[in-house]
């Protein structure tokens, strides 16, 4: 079985509690990942993360422009894995493939579109 954890300081990391969620394909009714079950601590460590990368990372480095081409290169990534996450949404959620398939067609175009705000 998959098993999904958390993204927090540029890490895969499990939840503290080490307890995890199944989820299930609402078509067979069947499990078919585990997901991090956070906590609070686990929401204040992400955020705590994020603030500090925001203020104190790369990105507070960069120029809008830079972040720009940033962005443009996460909306190709997610462009590039549209197939795979359609399939993660249908399994979870039972949604029609066509249907996640157009939805993550639009997703890169708003990312590309994004305001890269300033850190100051």
């Amino acid at each position: 079985m998959e098993r999904y954890s958390m993204y927090i300081d540029g890490k895969s990391v499990d939840p503290e509690s080490g307890k995890w969620l199944d989820t299930y394909n609402p078509y067979t009714g069947a499990p078919w990942a585990q997901i991090a079950q956070g906590t609070a601590d686990d929401a204040d460590r992400a955020v705590r993360a994020a603030h500090k990368a925001f203020r104190s990372g790369l990105w507070s480095t960069l120029n809008a422009s830079q972040r720009g081409l940033l962005l443009h290169k996460l909306g190709d990534l997610v462009a590039r894995d549209a197939k795979k996450l359609a399939a993660i949404e249908v399994r979870d959620n039972g949604k029609l493939i066509a249907e996640m398939q157009g939805q993550l067609n639009y997703i890169p175009q708003g990312i590309t579109t994004s305001v890269a705000w300033p850190t100051r």
